[in-house]
């Protein structure tokens, strides 16, 4: 896939709020996303904190046990512990999971890597791995107490 990306966020904060910072970005861009969990709970949680978490009034949003297949199309944040397709995603958002081997990634054209900075070495593993995949555009943000900088994988 041309201009499959990858962009890495190094935090040292709270994963919920980042990520409900980096939704609300992507929905402004009309970006529709699948939020990757480690499991239902997660799923279930993070979905159901997305109504009260984000600035914006509404985020349609959903997963399989709030929507049903033929309604998930109108999310745009599908919530899932598994690949799927249900809402016609572009970006893959995940807390530092390694999808880097599933073949069914190269169907996006956006990878959104959010991983702890102690987890470095991890995310620099899932790096080339991407590339591998055809996802050479990468960004690496880390966070710095409450600024970003940008940084590269050595």
């Amino acid at each position: 896939m041309s201009n499959a990306s990858v962009i890495f966020y190094a935090i040292q904060s709270d994963f919920f709020s980042i990520a409900y910072k980096l939704i609300e970005k992507m929905y402004m861009q009309r970006e529709r996303i699948l939020f990757l969990c480690d499991n239902d709970d997660e799923v279930n949680f993070y979905n159901s904190k997305l109504w009260t978490s984000v600035q914006l009034s509404f985020i349609p949003s959903g997963n399989r046990t709030t929507i049903s297949p033929e309604d998930a199309i109108f999310c745009f944040v599908w919530f899932a512990t598994k690949i799927t397709f249900l809402n016609n995603p572009t970006c893959i958002l995940h807390n530092g999971l390694d999808i880097s081997n599933n073949p069914e990634i190269t169907n996006f054209s956006k990878i959104v890597d959010v991983f702890s900075k102690d987890t470095m070495n991890s995310a620099k593993r899932r790096s080339q791995k991407y590339k591998d995949s055809g996802f050479t555009d990468q960004k690496l943000w880390v966070q710095d107490g409450i600024s970003w900088k940008q940084e590269y994988f050595v």
